[in-house]
C-alpha cells in the first residue's frame, strides 16, 4: 500500500446489502470506497474528475442501471479512471461473458459466489501490488 494514500475503490452493483458488506471489508483495510447502484451515476462521478480510483468493482448484471458491460465499455472508451484495475465482481457465468468483458476493458474477474468479501479485498489487494 502507499503510505499516506489510502487506495481508492470504486464499486457498482445494484445490491445495497452487498455493496456495504464489501464497503465495510475495504475501509477495515484502509481503502476509501466510493458505492454506487447505477452506472450512470458511477460514470458522472468518473466523468466529473473529481475521484480517481485505484479500482473499480462492478457488476455485470443490473436489471434498474445500464449493464456492468455498457458501464465497463464507457469507461475504456470515454478514457476514464484511465489507472484503475477494472474488475467484474458478479456471478455472470454464461458462456463468453468473461472473454467479452476483457474486449470491452475489464483487467480482471472474480465470482461473487465462489469469495466472502474478506477474500475479494486480498485479491484487490494482490492486483493493486502486482500493477506497483
Amino acid at each position: 500500500m502507499n503510505g499516506e494514500m489510502k487506495p481508492k475503490v470504486l464499486m457498482l452493483d445494484d445490491e445495497a446489502f452487498l455493496l456495504e458488506m464489501y464497503k465495510l471489508a475495504f475501509e477495515k483495510r484502509g481503502y476509501e470506497v466510493a458505492t454506487y447502484y447505477k452506472a450512470d451515476n458511477a460514470l458522472d462521478l468518473l466523468r466529473s474528475g473529481q475521484y480517481e480510483p485505484d479500482v473499480i468493482l462492478f457488476d455485470v448484471t443490473m436489471p434498474d442501471s445500464r449493464s456492468g458491460y455498457e458501464f465497463v465499455e464507457a469507461v475504456t472508451k470515454e478514457g476514464l479512471a484511465k489507472r484503475a484495475i477494472k474488475v467484474a465482481l458478479t456471478n455472470e457465468g454464461r458462456e463468453g461473458a468473461k472473454e467479452r468483458l476483457a474486449e470491452l476493458g475489464m483487467d480482471a474477474y472474480l465470482q461473487k459466489a465462489q469469495y466472502i468479501p474478506s477474500e475479494i479485498v486480498a485479491a484487490v489487494d494482490e492486483l493493486i501490488a502486482k500493477r506497483g
